[in-house]
């Protein structure tokens, strides 16, 4: 028998008969082979209970998920009570007031300090009336007239500036990309791209396209609260928006070669929406028609 063999079947634990076990025992190797048998126990792979271990691991997987998933629902539900805390203090404990004004219609308002507000069509103001003895500002979309009690500072704030005094008459116009400031009485204080300025009673600033100019003005208030809107080199685009803030109606131009930003100085009164529409339309030489919803102009024939 071949000795590769005999060894084979010893190291397989397999029965050898008393000739195979008398060869090893007369074999010089013999004694080396069973040092290697014996070291070679401490590196045999342990034996593994693979269900066992594979239901350990779902198990563990399952739990630390379950785990997950609750503190998922945990921190929605804890998002959820505070939106909806939030939204019930916001709601029924806001102090913030606003006054909108639809076309057609102007509103006066009182201020918690007794100031009042004259809103022009189509405006809006917002303020809050808790902070108010401490912080007089108040935010304002479109136009209106001002006549502010003294007292502390008294701010006005718009998208494109702020208008700063502490008791006197103004009047802010605020549409789109351009703001006007008319002061009537006392001295305001107007920041408009960081830039301050002083302006007195009887002189008015403009500040349209990036451009700021200043000019007088004689008048005692604005011509709006007597049913007049009043402008001073005033693009023709802005007097027809304006037109359809008072009027509650559209103006669609046709075939009309005019370039509309031109500018326009004169007024249009509120009383009488034919006389109005003339006194824009005649001095461009335009045409018009007005009717049910809307009023078409165009250039003369």
């Amino acid at each position: 028998m071949k000795e590769e063999e005999i060894i084979k079947k010893w190291l397989d634990n397999e029965t050898l008969s008393g000739e195979e076990l008398q060869f090893l025992q007369e074999n010089k190797a013999f004694k080396d082979y069973q040092k290697i048998a014996e070291n070679a126990t401490y590196f045999k792979a342990p034996q593994i209970d693979i269900h066992n271990g594979l239901k350990s691991v779902v198990e563990k997987t399952r739990e630390k998920k379950s785990k997950k998933v609750w503190i998922n629902q945990l921190t929605r539900i804890a998002a959820i009570l505070v939106i909806a805390i939030g939204s019930y203090f916001l709601f029924f404990h806001s102090t913030q007031t606003q006054i909108d004004t639809l076309a057609n219609v102007t509103k006066q308002v009182s201020l918690p300090d007794d100031s009042e507000v004259i809103l022009n069509a189509g405006s809006s103001i917002s303020y809050n009336k808790d902070t108010w003895t401490g912080n007089r500002e108040v935010h304002l979309d479109g136009e209106a007239f001002f006549k502010v009690a003294k007292g502390k500072k008294f701010t006005v704030i718009t998208s494109l500036g702020e208008v700063s005094v502490l008791g006197t008459q103004f009047n802010i116009r605020q549409r789109d990309n351009s703001i006007y400031v008319d002061c009537y009485e006392g001295l305001v204080e107007v920041k408009i791209n960081n830039k301050r300025i002083k302006l007195p009673a009887g002189n008015s600033i403009a500040f349209r396209n990036e451009q700021l100019n200043e000019y007088e003005n004689t008048g005692n208030s604005s011509t709006w609260l007597q049913g007049k809107s009043t402008f001073k080199s005033v693009p023709l685009r802005e007097v027809f928006k304006e037109f359809e803030r008072q009027y509650d109606i559209k103006i669609q131009t046709k075939n009309l070669t005019l370039n509309q930003d031109k500018w326009f100085t004169g007024s249009f009164t509120h009383k009488n929406i034919e006389t109005a529409i003339k006194s824009i339309t005649l001095p461009f030489g335009l045409d018009y028609s007005i009717q049910e919803d809307e009023i078409i102009v165009s250039a003369r024939e």
